[in-house]
């Protein structure tokens, strides 16, 4: 059975989960050969990806994915990829092929379609780190109605902050993570925590690794 765990911390919030996420990483990687990663964009993971990029892993045994995308060019500040890129994946020794990401420069169907093949090859991803929005939405999915269709990736029409449209994965996609971690700072994230514990149905609240679901929290 599923096991969920929450962690929460008064101080070194972003130290504990690196070295919980790293020895997660370790772990899945003495298991298999090669294991796939969804990463949550937005600036809550940034300062953990960060510290991530100066250990020492087989970076190339690792497959990465975004778990979501502003239809804004890669090259936009508030492009998930760019951010991520500038302090992940250009630190670190990974091969250009193990970086999945939504092509924003493609019309949006075209750019669903051919990120949703790029999923089925992972056929199930091994851990998901993701964040959740102050409304408790996960990744770009603002509506659960939005999360619930068949397909693993869908087109949102502009929300959030910034207020773009934007390709994320939905619930089908998330929930074939063996291990799913959430990194949450600030007060009204953690209401929305308290409300999903409490079953309200936010958009998080759908979302749980197969194994185990992991909520870190800055107190």
């Amino acid at each position: 059975m599923a096991k969920t765990v929450i962690y929460v911390l008064d101080e070194g919030y972003i130290e504990f989960a690196v070295e919980k996420i790293h020895g997660k990483l370790k772990k899945l990687l003495e298991e298999k050969e090669r294991i796939y990663v969804v990463l949550a964009g937005g600036k809550t993971p940034l300062p953990v990806y960060e510290r991530l990029a100066d250990l020492n892993l087989p970076w190339n045994r690792i497959h990465f994915f975004l778990s979501d995308e502003r239809y804004v060019p890669l090259d936009s500040d508030q492009s998930n990829f760019k951010n991520i890129n500038g302090v992940l994946f250009s630190r670190i020794e990974v091969p250009s092929e193990n970086i999945h990401f939504v092509d924003t420069s493609l019309p949006v169907e075209k750019a669903c379609e051919r990120y949703e093949m790029e999923i089925r090859t992972a056929g199930q991803f091994d851990l998901s780190i993701l964040g959740m929005g102050p409304d408790g939405h996960v990744a770009s999915i603002f509506d659960p109605k939005t999360g619930k269709i068949e397909r693993a990736v869908t087109f949102t029409p502009p929300s959030g902050d910034p207020m773009v449209p934007r390709i994320t994965m939905t619930f089908r996609a998330l929930n074939s993570s063996r291990y799913v971690l959430f990194l949450i700072r600030g007060k009204e994230k953690k209401n929305r925590l308290a409300d999903i514990l409490k079953g309200v149905p936010l958009s998080a609240s759908f979302v749980k690794g197969r194994e185990k679901t992991v909520w870190f929290v800055e107190e």
